[in-house]
């Protein structure tokens, strides 16, 4: 572990939920928390709390296919529930944009939550926000068009990752949009058509967000709401 990552006064963690903690409570947990590379492909399992990058939460059917519930970057942390116990996880968690994390051992995240009563308010926070995404998808995935999920699901991958350009698999774009693979070419070619995207296999790069934003659901505004809303009750 590089300890002059974390040894700062005033460190400037990227994970909205770190950021948000007061100093006291953050105490607690700085001399535990460890960086780890998030590598495209790559499970996560133990606390992370994310730094940078984009991981799925996939609910995996006997067919070996799994759809998308929700989109996670850094505004998450994974594995908090390990904090009331002994937890088994019924979704995959899976890296699509490598980015970095910094992770706690289980055993010294439950000691850390014990000793704070503002680090427990953090596990059900957080638990509230991944609920709250996982309904939301439920819903978009429900009731709006594959266009419509594509442009919401661009623009909170963008929101995470400060970067106009989005490396994904074909592959994977279909598994999230719960489509075929040629339905996505012709999503894509119609948004670049329209000037809002320049697409090729593996390969977004935003070119109109304003009019993404335009395009897409209102499941995008409802998240950043819900996101916001969940961190100032911790601070």
């Amino acid at each position: 572990m590089d300890a002059g990552l974390l040894d700062d006064e005033q460190p400037g963690y990227k994970n909205l939920f770190l950021a948000a903690l007061p100093a006291r409570d953050l105490a607690l947990l700085q001399p535990l928390l460890q960086p780890m590379e998030l590598r495209q492909g790559q499970r996560v399992s133990d606390v992370v709390f994310v730094q940078s990058g984009l991981i799925s939460l996939l609910t995996p059917m006997q067919d070996g296919t799994a759809i998308e519930i929700a989109t996670l970057g850094r505004e998450a942390i994974l594995g908090v529930l390990t904090a009331l116990g002994s937890h088994r996880s019924t979704v995959r968690a899976t890296v699509q944009i490598t980015g970095t994390a910094l992770f706690i051992r289980a055993n010294d995240f439950r000691e850390a939550v014990d000793r704070s009563r503002t680090l427990r308010h953090l596990v059900l926070l957080s638990t509230e926000l991944s609920v709250a995404q996982m309904q939301q998808t439920a819903a978009c995935n429900a009731l709006h068009s594959a266009e419509q999920r594509l442009c919401r699901w661009i623009l909170q991958v963008h929101d995470r990752i400060d970067s106009d350009v989005i490396q994904l698999t074909q592959d994977f774009l279909a598994q999230m949009l719960a489509v075929r693979r040629p339905t996505v070419t012709l999503i894509a070619q119609s948004l670049q058509s329209a000037g809002l995207i320049r697409y090729r296999r593996g390969r977004i790069t935003i070119a109109d967000r304003d009019g993404l934003e335009k395009l897409a659901c209102e499941c995008v505004g409802e998240i950043r709401t819900k996101t916001r809303n969940i961190l100032s009750d911790l601070r």
